[in-house]
């Protein structure tokens, strides 16, 4: 029986150690000054030569004859038996199999035994979080004052697991996930000891898919090359792992962006071939990423793990596509993550993949995402101290259709800030048919909808101006909204709901009538939303003259229906014939201290003749 590539190619000195320089560097440097410690905490992924270097730790310990003061010689009797692991100084154990408090008792029962052959008695927890708490308590003492005699070296994948007891206790040398290019470098040697033929690209197909771990690496190395021909290709690559490769995905991306047929098929083919939705999700978003990072700043970036074959690419590539288009199927792939994680099938996959983003890249953005980014600027443009700069930014959603700016998109600068305001874009030259409103409390018997006509964008950028300086609620719940004025109605239709039913509040409505009345002071002012409709201000003409006045509410106090206003000396005194007590003069307070009424709860202390309030 042959030995595994990951078994016959481990490190046997420090510096073969690839991919952990930090890690190799602290303990070379406390051989150096003779300072070495009594435990070791190892942590990081897997595959990463956690246990490969804590066996170099107990050979250099142990070495009869170490070069430079720390490389074990490889040749002495101690090198030689704990290469083969049959060392007795040098105990193994697994922690996900031992882990009961009965185990790590017997252990501290033969801790104090010297070594037989060495100078050092090594224990090598390997997966120690694995052990039981009790377990743990058990170890506690005899970790924190072991023998001279004694050196631990625990390993582990998860450090956040280990009780912060044991790792106060412990030297923490943190390992790291192996880099793409180092991975590809170390196959590439190892298939040149073992003379294996290989495409470069191949290679590097194996490294991405090893995930920074060298051990997974050399095995799908070994596994490719048993399953393949005399020459490890990218299409055996492929075959082995049930993974598509860097270079079919790179295909069908492109393919994709052309439009052409094929590529359902295609991703059809990829996906039954085996592969992991999740990881396919994972490789496509880091292909897209890498073409954004290229497209946005026209050139490749250094850090980017890549062969040479994909840097061609990505310069070929890359100036094809938008920047915006990228950064949309980079939002739509992590959103359709986590639905991979719970479970998805394949054909709901590429049904899901397809459709979304043929939407994105056949029409640059889509709607929902032209409104999402289109917030997300404004959000940008009023961001410290609510100051933005007067300069539209460069890559705006038209920009990225390739449209022309649309007239009501116009900025304009005022003197006293440097803030820049959109008026609200109008609606089409058909004016728009207003449905019937479904809240008539608060409008007037004789409403009727009507078409209007787009507003002055003047005006209307001069109100949005003041509403952002006075109250930047209402200001933001009119971003999007269209301005439209009919006869003695100033009507705002708003595209959200959620805006609509903020700014329908009552202290919201107050606010909006009260600034709005300076630019339309003779109209009332109307908010609407798919066939809902909130009246903010009303109409009164003056009897005899037919002038029309401002909202009847912005002069003397009128009391709801239901209120009788008694005079008494002194006062005057509003007494409830149905409904809340006081109703008229809570709603006249509120509106002027710009509140609303949460609860109202009667007394028991009040009169058994008051009407009960209704719920």
């Amino acid at each position: 029986m042959s030995i595994s590539l990951y078994r016959r190619y481990r490190p046997q000195k420090f510096s073969e150690v690839a991919g952990q320089p930090a890690a190799v560097d602290v303990i070379v440097k406390s051989f150096r000054r003779d300072r070495i410690g009594h435990a070791y905490l190892f942590s990081g992924p897997r595959g990463c030569g956690k246990t490969t270097v804590a066996r170099l730790l107990a050979r250099a310990l142990n070495c009869l004859s170490p070069v430079d003061g720390y490389e074990p010689c490889c040749q002495c009797k101690n090198c030689v038996a704990i290469a083969a692991g049959e060392s007795l100084d040098v105990i193994e154990i697994d922690g996900a199999s031992n882990n009961s408090v009965d185990e790590v008792r017997e252990l501290r029962s033969h801790i104090m035994s010297v070594p037989i052959s060495s100078k050092y008695k090594v224990y090598i927890i390997d997966e120690v979080h694995m052990l039981s708490i009790s377990a743990f308590n058990a170890l506690l003492k005899t970790l924190e004052e072991p023998p001279e005699h004694v050196v631990f070296v625990l390993a582990t994948t998860e450090a956040h697991k280990v009780p912060v007891t044991i790792r106060s206790r412990c030297q923490h040398i943190p390992f790291h996930r192996i880099d793409t290019r180092t991975i590809c470098e170390r196959l590439s040697q190892v298939c040149a000891e073992e003379s294996i033929k290989f495409q470069p690209e191949a290679l590097w197909e194996i490294a991405r898919q090893a995930d920074g771990a060298m051990r997974d690496g050399l095995s799908m190395l070994e596994q490719v090359a048993g399953s393949g021909d005399e020459e490890v290709a990218v299409a055996d690559v492929e075959a082995a792992l049930g993974q598509p490769g860097r270079s079919s995905m790179e295909r069908w991306l492109e393919g994709w962006r052309r439009g052409k047929m094929e590529t359902f098929c295609e991703l059809d083919r990829m996906l039954a071939s085996g592969a992991s939705p999740q990881r396919f999700l994972e490789e496509l978003f880091a292909l897209v990423r890498n073409l954004w990072l290229v497209a946005r700043w026209n050139d490749v970036p250094e850090t980017l793990d890549v062969s040479g074959q994909e840097r061609e690419y990505l310069k070929r590539e890359a100036p094809l596509w938008k920047p915006g288009e990228l950064e949309a199927i980079m939002r739509f792939l992590a959103e359709l993550l986590p639905q991979t994680r719970m479970g998805l099938r394949m054909d709901v996959l590429s049904g899901l993949l397809m459709a979304r983003m043929f939407d994105l890249t056949n029409d640059g953005l889509s709607n929902d995402d032209l409104k999402r980014e289109t917030s997300r600027s404004t959000a940008r443009q009023v961001g410290a101290g609510g100051k933005t700069a007067s300069v539209a930014p460069s890559s705006s959603a038209d920009e990225l259709r390739g449209e022309e700016p649309r007239p009501w998109e116009v900025q304009t600068e005022r003197p006293r800030t440097a803030t820049s305001v959109r008026a609200a874009p109008p609606i089409e030259a058909a004016a728009l048919d207003f449905p019937a409103p479904t809240v008539s409390a608060a409008l007037p018997p004789d409403f009727v909808p009507a078409r209007g006509q787009p507003c002055p964008g003047d005006r209307w950028s001069e109100a949005m101006a003041a509403l952002h300086d006075e109250d930047f609620v209402l200001y933001c719940g009119l971003l999007d909204a269209r301005a439209l004025t009919d006869e003695d109605r100033l009507i705002l239709e708003m595209p959200c709901r959620y805006g609509y039913e903020v700014l329908g509040l009552e202290r919201n409505r107050s606010a909006l009538r009260r600034i709005l009345s300076r630019f339309w002071p003779d109209a009332g002012v109307i908010l609407c939303h798919e066939g809902l409709s909130i009246l903010c201000s009303e109409v009164v003409r003056s009897e005899g003259t037919g002038r029309k006045n401002r909202s009847r509410e912005n002069f003397e106090y009128a009391p709801p229906d239901g209120v009788d206003e008694t005079e008494k000396p002194g006062k005057k005194e509003v007494r409830p014939v149905g409904g809340v007590p006081f109703d008229g003069l809570v709603r006249e307070v509120t509106r002027w201290m710009r509140g609303e009424v949460i609860l109202v709860r009667r007394g028991a202390d009040e009169e058994a003749d008051d009407v009960p309030v209704e719920e």
